[in-house]
């Protein structure tokens, strides 16, 4: 089954900023390992600045996506699943404030990368559940679609944050001419990077980037609670 990498675009310009007076985080750290990433999550809407002035910019990428109401319309009208929506801020640089953008919270689901990637889990920690992995020796193998839920927009565990997406949303952002993205098909981008695709992957905790409800669901399933 094809599937697809959305992330941001490629020119820098069009990138956004945390508005760092709003930025504020819940931080638990490791009890036994500072070092670990422990519990680190936004509280409060998703807040962006970014340098220019291009309102039909649909997506403002930064760690997180903010996307345009006008997007998620069609996003809803094609039946698209697997996430959620939370408030989201946008100021342009001339001093516009959009309320018109909404978080993109994807909960749909791959489970773990497949064993026939030749990844293998290295350790977990007891306190924290961070975990480390090998690096992948084939990225053609990384999903076990037997895992997955179906949904449009899905993770695969560890590679938490990289929102993945099935064909056919890949096909309506393209044929709607939506700005501000970039697709790549699965992991080859990754896999062509002769650094990166040799780098070992690590792990937090799920609710850092995914719904409680959802972050505990699946933290059952990995044995990570």
């Amino acid at each position: 089954m094809r599937y697809f990498n959305l992330t941001y675009p490629y020119a820098e310009s069009l990138w956004a900023d945390h508005n760092k007076e709003s930025l504020e985080r819940l931080r638990i750290p490791c009890a036994l390992h500072p070092e670990h990433l422990g519990e680190s999550r936004r509280i409060g809407p998703l807040n962006l600045e970014v340098k220019h002035n291009r309102r039909d910019e649909m997506m403002i990428w930064t760690w997180s996506v903010g996307v345009h109401e006008r997007i998620l319309e069609g996003f809803q009208r094609e039946g698209f699943t697997g996430y959620r929506l939370k408030p989201a801020i946008v100021r342009f640089r001339d001093g516009l404030i959009s309320n018109e953008y909404h978080e993109l919270v994807v909960t749909g689901w791959a489970g773990t990368v497949s064993p026939e990637s030749g990844m293998q889990l290295k350790e977990t920690c007891t306190a924290c559940r961070y975990r480390s992995f090998t690096a992948i020796t084939d990225h053609s193998k990384m999903i076990d679609w037997s895992q997955w839920t179906g949904d449009d927009f899905f993770f695969v565990y560890p590679f938490l944050g990289r929102i993945l997406c099935t064909e056919r949303v890949a096909e309506w952002l393209r044929s709607n001419q939506v700005k501000s993205f970039r697709l790549e098909e699965g992991f080859a981008e990754r896999a062509r990077d002769p650094i990166i695709s040799k780098l070992e992957m690590t792990a937090g905790k799920l609710s850092n980037v995914m719904p409680d409800d959802i972050a505990r669901k699946y933290s059952k399933v990995l044995g990570l609670v």
